[in-house]
């Protein structure tokens, strides 16, 4: 046996292909428990093919409380570029991704009348695309983790799959099974394939400062679709007509189709995902307090990388999945039915449509605002008044309809769209400071999987709510579906005010415990 290597000084670097630790104590460690260093191992690995040609340098460092931090490269080491590069394709791709939740409700009226659907069947079709588009990614993140389905190649599927092969469906056929089949199943797969995909890599490159960020790029899931909702709603003729011809829905759907898929493919190929547990060697890990980030600062980061079992171990994850699906229930009902609601009060076409795509517009435009508030008060706080305005917001929609106001019942609709969609970014990055970035795909894909009931109370439960009927035509009691939804909104608001805090150590050290016993009796027994 070899002699034990030579002990190496903080900053420097070994030879190639050798690795150890160096076990210390950091003088400043009663600063805070979780940045007491455990020990540094140094190594050199060749990364991928953009740098075959160096060995690149870098050092994991884990802290106390278990986080494993890779320090030392660059993020043009690993891209060939800067790490605003993905981020920014990452909001292409949703911006076309987004465009099936949130044209629905515009694309209704036509749907119904070129293929005589009734309106519930419609509305049934929406809830049926958000649970698959929600269940499916936890499927993708747990792929991307494992590296079998690289984000690069998740996205371009994605695309491929809602785009060309699930809207071509729609496109062709005047069967409501088909279309659930090519939009509800299909679309929602591929458009939860490109999600999963987008929101989840903003907080890989941006572990220190991933508020605004992550809100950019959610945010390009609801604004995406603000031109394509004009174009439904009449003013590419310029006669404010909500209703397309048989021939002009077809070639609609299809035009959308191909944008899709083409355009979520190249911004697929600009995707990648940094090395696991990466960390910018700007922020010393151990001492993050002492150079923090106005976002750390706010929003500390997790004590260690949860993986999935250790994170459903900890009493926040229920909660914070329950409030998820209370708020989407909220937010999207008006998704669902703001644009249906505006026709019913005879506001016209132009009212309904401006409404509606306002509602969307500011619903994806203020998404980064509340990431940038939320890196001066938290993100839990930030969801709370977001949460409770849009309760108001709602209902003062509805009253502004019922007195046939169009331009206050736009204004109404526009604010109620700036605050249903804070808890998308909100939850995504709160998912990731609470439980780590390495494992975020799947664990926020966990979380977004309560969007699918969510979903039920947006679509077809409240259907049913105001129509009396789970399936077929009747007539709307719209105040009914208006207090449902605001008081989802507010049981959401008292979720997280009651309920939803940031695990302890102790909460920590049980979950992490209890993950460990549950795979270790999952082990076969030993010959």
């Amino acid at each position: 046996m070899g002699s034990p290597p030579e002990p190496v000084q903080r900053g420097s670097t070994p030879a190639p292909g050798r690795a150890w630790a160096l076990p210390y104590r950091n003088p400043r460690a009663s600063q805070s428990r979780a940045n007491t260093v455990s020990y540094e191992r140094y190594r050199w690995r060749q990364m991928g093919a953009t740098t075959e040609s160096s060995n690149l340098p870098y050092r994991e460092v884990t802290n106390a409380t278990g986080r494993v931090f890779r320090v030392g490269e660059e993020p043009r080491d690993i891209l060939g570029h800067g790490r605003w590069v993905p981020i920014v394709a990452a909001w292409v791709a949703m911006m076309l991704a987004g465009l099936l939740e949130y044209t629905w409700g515009a694309l209704n009226p036509s749907l119904e009348a070129v293929h005589h659907w009734g309106p519930a069947p419609v509305f049934w079709a929406f809830s049926f695309f958000v649970i698959f588009e929600s269940f499916v990614q936890i499927g993708t993140g747990y792929l991307r983790n494992r590296g079998i389905l690289p984000v690069r190649w998740a996205t371009i599927i994605g695309g491929l799959v809602c785009g060309v092969i699930g809207y071509g469906i729609l496109a062709e056929t005047s069967s409501i099974w088909l279309a659930y089949l090519g939009y509800a199943v299909l679309g929602g797969i591929g458009s939860g394939m490109v999600y999963s995909s987008c929101i989840n890599i903003v907080a890989k490159w941006y572990p220190e400062k991933k508020g605004w960020r992550t809100g950019f790029v959610n945010g390009g899931w609801a604004y995406g679709a603000v031109p394509f909702i004009l174009v439904i709603g009449g003013f590419s003729t310029g006669g404010g007509v909500g209703v397309l011809s048989a021939g002009g829905l077809r070639t609609y759907i299809w035009v959308q189709a191909i944008l899709m898929t083409v355009l979520i493919a190249a911004a697929g190929f600009l995707l990648k995902d940094p090395p696991k547990n990466w960390w910018p060697k700007e922020i010393d890990p151990l001492n993050w307090h002492k150079q923090s980030t106005r976002d750390l600062r706010s929003n500390p980061i997790a004590l260690r990388h949860y993986n999935l079992s250790e994170m459903w171990r900890t009493p926040q994850a229920k909660w914070i999945g329950t409030q998820y699906a209370l708020y989407i229930g909220c937010s999207l009902f008006g998704v669902a039915y703001y644009y249906s609601f505006a026709q019913a009060m005879h506001l016209g076409s132009i009212a309904a449509a401006v409404g509606f795509a306002g509602f969307s517009l500011a619903d994806g435009v203020f998404r980064p605002v509340y990431g940038y508030i939320s890196e001066f008060i938290g993100r839990r706080k930030t969801m709370i008044y977001a949460y409770s305005g849009n309760v108001v917001f709602q209902l003062l929609a509805l009253w502004m309809g019922e007195l046939h106001n169009a331009p206050l019942f736009v204004l109404c609709a526009v604010v109620s769209g700036g605050l249903s969609g804070a808890n998308f970014p909100m939850t995504a990055a709160l998912v990731a400071d609470y439980y780590g970035e390495t494992n975020n795909a799947i664990n926020y894909g966990s979380i977004y999987a309560f969007k699918a009931l969510g979903g039920s109370f947006a679509g077809g439960l409240a259907a049913l709510i105001m129509t009396g009927t789970l399936y077929g035509s009747a007539k709307f009691d719209w105040p009914l579906g208006f207090f449902f939804g605001a008081a989802l909104g507010a049981l959401a608001s008292l979720t997280l005010i009651f309920r939803v805090k940031r695990p302890t150590e102790q909460q920590m050290a049980a979950a992490v415990g209890k993950s460990a016993q549950e795979a270790d009796k999952a082990k076969p027994a030993m010959a």
